[in-house]
């Protein structure tokens, strides 16, 4: 089996979309034009929001959106279970300092319950692998969306909300990030600041309105792909506990015990299979965070896996099984009287006996 990549946008160009790329190479007018304005619109139209504003990438966005919000000297609840681009966004605004809040255990997503309601000033939330947050709180909170593609309250959270356009999202510009916001002096600051640092290029555009178009046809077919997942395994495992809606970003299974998410990671490794262990905290030391971290495994769901899932779903299997084996010997050989077990150890018999325990 050929190595298989994580992830692998899917991004199918028309002949129509090459001839407006030659033509925009051809105008000399390279960002913020007729393409990115199209693609404003049809954000605007789908979410039924004041306010959409393409810039180069979902982190720049959110720098410029707490800039626009005038967030500085700022106390912000965030979880660290992120991307660090996350908490990038808040230290880029002068005198902002991130506080870190633990995550529910089954959503992933922060909960903010747990920090008391002086120890921050402001929230930024994140819609960890495209599952929805929702932030109850009087404080101003502004979304990380930037795996928050068509969520059923898109464009109607908070004081803004940014998403991401990059390679692994479902739906893709190859890079850029998209405001939505229904403030408008928030939009009008945001425009400018946009201008001033990190405009969307019209190739981008051009790509992004394609994968628009695309959306429906590939979120199927990951559908599809996750529920073979589903049904292929062969050993107990949890799955994200959804909220209230999801777009299914990333597929990420957590595993009963590390060892066991270890083995299967080993294998998944050895066979070429590229996978994810994130997101990395960037602390340690808060219980939910660290439990989930220690635990999960994010697989490709990527349409053009359909014809090998089955070889994957076969080295997870495996590898998942020997890691149970595993796990029991190392119980049985607790139980086993110190006396015999030396000379079933020395004689080379040990793990034979155990196996023939179980």
């Amino acid at each position: 089996m050929e190595s298989i990549q994580f992830s692998k946008p899917t991004i199918s160009l028309e002949k129509s979309d090459y001839t407006e790329i030659h033509k925009i190479i051809n105008s000399g007018w390279v960002s913020i034009g007729v393409n990115v304005e199209r693609l404003e619109a049809e954000f605007r139209s789908r979410y039924k929001v004041k306010h959409a504003i393409a810039c180069s990438s979902c982190t720049q966005g959110l720098v410029v959106v707490m800039k626009a919000a005038g967030w500085r000297n700022k106390k912000v609840a965030v979880q660290p279970f992120t991307w660090p681009s996350t908490v990038y966004a808040i230290e880029s605004n002068i005198g902002n300092v991130p506080v870190f809040c633990d995550i529910d255990p089954e959503t992933w997503l922060i909960d903010i319950n747990n920090l008391p309601v002086k120890a921050y000033d402001a929230v930024l939330a994140v819609d960890t692998f495209g599952n929805q947050a929702e932030i109850k709180t009087n404080k101003p909170v502004i979304y990380d969306s930037a795996h928050g593609f068509d969520l059923k309250d898109l464009g109607h959270r908070g004081i803004a909300e940014v998403i991401s356009f990059s390679f692994t999202k479902v739906v893709s510009a190859s890079e850029g990030g998209m405001i939505l916001t229904n403030d408008n002096r928030l939009a009008e600051t945001a425009s400018e600041l946009r201008r001033l640092s990190c405009r969307m290029p019209e190739i981008n555009a051009v790509i992004a309105l394609r994968s628009l178009k695309n959306y429906e046809k590939n979120q199927e077919a990951k559908i599809k792909i996750i529920d073979r997942y589903l049904k292929s395994f062969e050993f107990k495992f949890n799955t994200q506990r959804i909220q209230s809606c999801t777009n299914y970003s990333v597929f990420s299974i957590l595993l009963d015990t590390p060892d066991e998410r270890d083995a299967i990671a080993h294998a998944l490794k050895k066979s070429g299979v590229e996978f994810k262990t994130y997101y990395d905290p960037l602390v340690s030391g808060l219980k939910n965070i660290d439990s989930v971290y220690s635990r999960i495994l994010s697989l490709p769901v990527y349409p053009q896996i359909a014809d090998v899932q089955d070889k994957i779903c076969d080295i997870i299997n495996a590898a998942a099984k020997s890691a149970s084996i595993a796990q029991k010997i190392r119980h049985y050989s607790s139980s086993v009287p110190t006396p015999g077990k030396r000379y079933l150890k020395k004689s080379g018999y040990l793990d034979t006996y155990l196996r023939k325990q179980l």
